[in-house]
């Protein structure tokens, strides 16, 4: 007689201390037992021990349908307590692209339970193959037949094209590939038909032609066939649960295909940040507690996601319309930017173009579903080695949602609440602080457009933040932001400035033409978005208007820059994450009214001159001068519109700040000038209020 055990929920403090044992009650068909956990989570402290039932392709120890996940625990702290052992296995569906043409980037959840057949795997995470090289449990890919039972997927080793019909599914081997520590595309190593992988290692795999009808008694086909309407061919993942620290590798300044290699969804930022720079972040816990996480410098803490225009259908690369979009934490849980893959084509409103070539589609990338790969690149300093850890610290349940190309048709775009292993996140869909944020759009020769991101933020610098600012391959005539004299960046963590800005570079393989357009503000706090021309002194606002850039071919790394300006009158920082030290600012700034932008920061090719900020509070009756780089000051004057000299002060030293008192003058517009020991002198009109 067949068992089903449970059909359950289980809340991470009510199974602090438990461990999952499943076996069936004898040897012989009909024997089998199970635990079925339909859309929500099976949570287990410890290791789960799972005993193969008489028929391998009927019930799994573990079912897991509608979304539902395994999350593991930390095993009270014993790593020995982490290993998942026995000779049974969880199933777990996902779906990937219906086009044979496509790729989607994997990684898998489970590993072969047998190492052998009749033989148990080592306990604790084994590789996972596509081909059964000795019995047909060592494979982990398959296709549902009903709700409980599956088939074993073919690998095709003799065509390009994968397959899928009724009762039938045929993948073709030949796309299956991976990429470990290298830099360019001679470094993909195909896996072929008897390849296997550890866990955590990406793979990519083509989709399937054809259609599957066959409903795994969810009312959903395996696969209908249809490219547009995000179903894609249903695959059943069955083998030994993935559990604990996983490691992976990647060098200094190369690339590795990563994947999540849990049974649940993961916390990409938990995973980027505990990976990346020094020091430590906080989370915490379920119980509301503040819980410290040590960081290691392995990799830039950003992450690569291929995406593709599935209308291509081809297997030729020159005939590819697509490429990776970029993702990065932006310092912080909850925090993070996504900005698209350069394939598809906006228009001036942010509006795909349909039918060209230029962005891809926009996700939300903070969750990454069962399944999801993706690309890490090893820091070029790698002071904590060459080794990226996955943890169960990382593991959360949250419903796909948008989160994943791996999406399928779901009536809430919202995520729902998200419960994980370290904590609970009680909004999901509202974790970004209120920092303000943008979209540029630009559009390259009508052709295709690459898509920059900003956050202003309130741990950001004017250099390099590492888990902030990330980069993306360049193309030959392409736009990106410089820092540190380093340009490739597409996201930006920026600090908050009363009067941002950001050079970008432009590089033009021959005469191009660029279309410059802000396409998606969220809390921002200016009133203006300019492109600066430093060579004709001319900003164009981009934030309402498009702007058109033309240039002969060259590279132009010191000409162009973003800047943002506020209204007088309009500042009132409500930012609850910012405290009053913070703020450069109360309630009155430049008089944008009675100065051009251009006055507001007079033209200079001198990036020293450009690091110092000039503000006039006229709450506190002060004018203040922000030194960050502590360049040695020689003196500040202040002049009224005649050119009386009102004050002056001499010798001011390398403070990274300096004030003086504004009360005594009178309401009206000044000239503030000041000129640095090194012989550099910077003015400045200011409208004081008193």
């Amino acid at each position: 007689m067949k068992y089903l055990l449970t059909f359950l929920l289980l809340t991470l403090t009510y199974v602090a201390q438990a461990q999952l044992y499943v076996q069936p009650t004898g040897t012989n068909p009909g024997d089998e037992s199970y635990v079925f956990v339909d859309n929500t989570f099976l949570f287990v402290e410890d290791d789960v021990e799972l005993v193969i039932n008489p028929d391998p392709l009927g019930e799994s120890s573990i079912i897991l349908r509608n979304e539902a996940q395994l999350l593991q625990g930390n095993g009270n702290g014993n790593p020995t307590n982490q290993l998942n052992k026995g000779t049974g296995d969880i199933s777990i569906f996902q779906e990937g692209t219906v086009n044979a043409w496509d790729y989607n980037a994997w990684g898998s959840p489970v590993g072969l339970s047998f190492q052998a057949a009749g033989t148990a795997a080592a306990d604790g995470n084994s590789v996972f193959s596509f081909q059964p090289a000795a019995g047909f449990t060592n494979q982990v890919l398959f296709y549902p037949i009903t709700l409980t039972s599956s088939q074993q997927a073919l690998i095709n080793n003799t065509g390009f094209n994968g397959q899928a019909m009724n009762g039938f599914l045929s993948v073709a081997s030949y796309w299956l590939w991976t990429f470990q520590s290298g830099v360019d595309y001679a470094d993909w190593v195909q896996i072929g038909d008897f390849g296997t992988l550890p866990a955590g290692q990406g793979f990519t795999m083509k989709g399937v032609n054809g259609a599957d009808n066959t409903d795994a008694g969810d009312g959903r086909p395996n696969n209908n066939g249809n490219l547009t309407d995000g179903i894609g061919q249903r695959y059943d993942f069955r083998g030994r649960p993935n559990n604990g620290t996983i490691p992976v590798s990647v060098g200094a300044g190369q690339f590795s295909l990563v994947g999540n290699p849990y049974p649940s969804a993961l916390d990409l930022d938990y995973f980027l940040l505990q990976n990346s720079g020094s020091g430590t972040f906080t989370a915490t816990d379920i119980n509301g507690t503040s819980i410290t996480v040590t960081r290691s410098d392995i990799t830039t803490g950003s992450a690569l996601f291929w995406d593709s225009n599935p209308n291509v259908m081809s297997h030729f690369v020159e005939d590819y319309q697509a490429g990776y979009g970029t993702y990065s934490p932006m310092m912080s849980l909850g925090t993070g930017m996504y900005v698209n893959a350069t394939f598809y084509m906006y228009d001036e409103n942010g509006a795909q173009i349909p039918g060209s070539v230029g962005n891809g589609i926009s996700y939300d990338r903070r969750f990454s579903p069962v399944g999801q790969g993706f690309f890490i690149e090893g820091s070029s300093t790698q002071a904590g080695g060459t080794l990226a850890s996955f943890t169960n610290n990382q593991r959360v349940f949250v419903t796909e949602g948008n989160n994943s190309d791996f999406r399928n048709n779901q009536d809430a775009d919202e995520v729902q609440p998200v419960i994980g292993v370290t904590s609970y996140y009680p909004d999901a869909n509202n974790m970004d602080e209120g920092m303000p944020r943008l979209k540029i759009g630009i559009g390259i020769n009508d052709t295709y457009s690459r898509e920059l991101g900003i956050v202003l933020h309130k741990y950001a610098t004017a250099g390099y933040d590492v888990a902030g600012d990330a980069k993306n391959e360049g193309l030959g005539t392409d736009v990106s932001f410089m820092i540190e004299e380093e340009k490739g960046f597409v996201i930006n963590a920026a600090p908050k400035d009363e009067y941002q800005f950001i050079p970008i570079t432009l590089d033009a393989e021959t005469p191009a033409e660029f279309r410059f357009k802000v396409h998606y503000v969220e809390n921002f706090e200016y009133s203006g978005v300019y492109l600066l021309d430093k060579l004709t002194e001319t900003y164009y606002d981009i934030l309402d208007n498009d702007a058109l850039i033309t240039l002969d071919a060259g590279e132009y790394s010191n000409r162009f820059a973003l800047r943002f300006t506020r209204e007088s009158n309009t500042s009132n920082d409500t930012d609850d994450d910012t405290s009053d030290e913070d703020q450069d600012t109360t309630d009155d700034t430049l008089d944008t009214e009675e100065i051009s932008v251009a006055e507001q920061d007079p033209f200079s090719d001198d990036s020293i001159l450009e690091s110092f900020r000039i503000f006039q509070d006229n709450t506190a009756g002060m004018l203040e001068i922000h030194n960050p780089r502590e360049i040695a000051v020689n003196n500040v004057s202040l002049f009224d519109m005649t050119g009386k000299l009102l004050f002056a002060e001499q010798s001011l030293g390398n403070s990274s700040y300096y004030s003086f008192p504004t009360r005594s003058q009178s309401t009206g517009i000044y000239i503030v000038q000041f000129s640095t020991e090194g012989g550099l002198t910077k003015a400045r009109r200011v409208s004081i209020t008193n």
